[in-house]
Parts: structure tokens; sequence; C-alpha cells
């Protein structure tokens, strides 16, 4: 699918990085795995991007957005039940049982939702983040081309200092105080994942791109604890693949215009349009 995605634009000899491969390729394939329409990919991108990057500055988009994608996923539910189940994620999901009890409809379609969410969003946004820095770092592009390796064995130093996540907010439950700061039931707490990311305490010369760092695994770009990414894996991989494919058929790709990011980079630190120039190639298909 990688390559499908380059070959629409390599005899061209520049293109939209983010928007022609890693928006569109990370949810064609979230929507592949969960049997939903694939030909819809960017509709669906249209709705996780506003529910996720128009919360602040447009709450009611998001809201829409959010209301549009839980009535695809109702319909889906209804659907798989009439035609029967297959193989595919969203039918293990309807097969699913929580405490020995099975799923209902508001559990399966959290579980689709959120699976879009990040399928779509979060790997899109760490992978674009990478592949500027790569505009910007000859050095490590040279470094990553002579040893492709080194893309999957820098994947968790890259995560640390260019997880698409910066934070997570949640209400304190209970009157509490944590490191001398007191915290009062209803408060609101943000949990910044970037923040520990560059923890000097934690990591030796926390603003340095460091790819044999010894304790690189212990980025909070996933989360901790139960609500710890589940597709942390999945996502790795694909970023992985296309990071790799980008610098072996692209090697020579630069900026060709201004980057532009999220406007909401407090929250989702990702880049929305990365236009690249480079040596145009033969396609593979």
């Amino acid at each position: 699918m990688t390559d499908e995605a380059i070959d629409a634009f390599i005899e061209r000899g520049h293109c939209d990085l983010v928007g022609e491969l890693t928006t569109p390729l990370p949810a064609r394939l979230i929507l592949r795995l969960l049997d939903f329409d694939e030909s819809r990919a960017m509709e669906w991108v249209h709705w996780v991007h506003s529910t996720v990057h128009d919360r602040a500055h447009d709450p009611e988009k998001a809201r829409e957005a959010g209301m549009a994608m839980f009535g695809e996923i109702a319909k889906h539910i209804e659907r798989r039940r009439s035609e029967g189940l297959g193989d595919d994620l969203f039918s293990d999901i309807l097969r699913g049982t929580l405490n020995g009890k099975p799923l209902d409809d508001t559990q399966i379609t959290m579980y689709a939702f959120l699976m879009m969410l990040g399928g779509m969003d979060t790997t899109s946004g760490f992978t674009g983040n990478v592949l500027l820095r790569l505009c910007q770092d000859p050095l490590l592009r040279r470094q990553l081309i002579a040893d492709p390796e080194l893309i999957k064995k820098g994947t968790d130093e890259l995560l640390r200092l260019y997880s698409p996540t910066l934070g997570l907010a949640r209400t304190v439950s209970r009157d509490a105080e944590f490191h001398g700061q007191p915290l009062c039931a209803g408060d609101r707490a943000i949990l910044m994942w970037g923040a520990a990311n560059r923890d000097p305490e934690m990591f030796e010369d926390p603003d340095t791109l460091d790819l044999a760092r010894p304790n690189a695994k212990k980025h909070m770009a996933f989360g901790v604890g139960m609500h710890r990414c589940l597709g942390s894996h999945y996502a790795k991989m694909m970023f992985q693949v296309m990071v790799g494919q980008v610098l072996k058929r692209l090697p020579d790709f630069e900026l060709a215009g201004d980057p532009e990011r999220f406007a909401d980079a407090g929250e989702v630190y990702a880049v929305r349009k990365l236009p690249v120039r480079f040596t145009p190639g033969p396609r593979k298909g």
C-alpha cells in the first residue's frame, strides 16, 4: 500500500508528503482492518481531524464530526449483524466479551471510535513530524539511508522527541497533594507526556536526538498503565514502513515550501501539510 501511494506522485517530482502519504495511507489501512469502505478514507480523515483538532477553537464542528462518526459506526454494526461476521477486526470486536458478557453497542462503538482516532491521526502525526526533521537534518537522513536498520532501532528515540500527543487531561477525583502541589476534587490536571519525554532526570541531554540512547523505551509517547496505547506496535510498524520507503524511493526529498502545523499544537503536535520536491522516479506498480 505504501508503494501504491508513492507511485501516485513519484513521477511528478513534488508532493505533499502528509496530504498524499502519511494521512491517507493509515486511514485506508485502519478502514480495511475494520472492514469499512476504504474508498471513503478522506471523509473519515475529515471527521477525525475535526474531532481531534477543532475542539478548542470550533467545538460545534468537532461535535458534529464526532456524531457523524458515531452514526456511521452504528450503521456498520447493524449491517455486519445482518450480513454475518467475518475475519476482520470489527467482527472480532462484535464477538468480544467483557467480564464474561457480550459487549453492548455503546462499548462496540467506542472501541471502533478509538481505533479510528488512533489509526488515522497519531500515526500520521508522528510520521509527519519525523519527515519534517529529515527535511531539516541532512546528516540524519544520510545515516538512515546508509543503515535502514537505524529506522527501527531509533523509533523509540524519535517517539520521545516527536510524539504527536503531548498530554492527556484528567479530572481530580479527591483532594490530594502531588509533589507539593495541592489538588482539589474537580480540578483538571494535564499529564504532559511531552514534558516527561524531555525530563533531564530521566534522559541525559534530553533535547538531543540520540538513536543509540539506552533508555529511549522509557518515553511516554504511548501513555502508561492500563490506558497505554493498544496500537503501539501497529503504529511503530506503519511508521517504519512509510519512512523506510520514502528514504528508499525519494532519497533527496527536500522542503518545497513552508510546512503547516495544526493550530492546536498545545495538545496535538503534528504537521498538516509538508510540501516537498525530489528527483522524479519510476512507478513500481
